[in-house]
């Protein structure tokens, strides 16, 4: 029994254009080795769109756009910055009760 690919694409169909191997590849550049700074982002971003581009993904441009976006609210580390302090996840995850 062999183990099943996990999907690293949460908004797009990862099986198409090669777009799991973009998504699972952002996610080693920044979200799993726990984040970085404003530089740190923009290159995963741009490393995600230049893969997609490179495979003729329709969905290039979208999926850049929203990955800055929703990124930058919610996975880039901002240090100082009154609530964006943090991963936004990380931070209702670890949030007192």
């Amino acid at each position: 029994m062999s183990t099943p690919e996990r999907d690293y694409c949460y908004f797009i169909d990862h099986r198409k254009y090669n777009r799991n191997v973009g998504c699972r590849r952002h996610d080693n550049l920044y979200g799993i080795n726990g984040g970085g700074g404003e530089r740190d982002r923009w290159r995963a971003d741009m490393e995600f769109y230049r893969h997609m581009k490179a495979n003729g993904d329709p969905m290039a441009l979208p999926s850049l756009l929203a990955c800055l976006a929703f990124g930058w609210f919610c996975w880039n580390y901002h240090p100082g910055k009154g609530l964006w302090r943090g991963q936004l996840l990380r931070r209702f995850a670890k949030a007192p009760k």
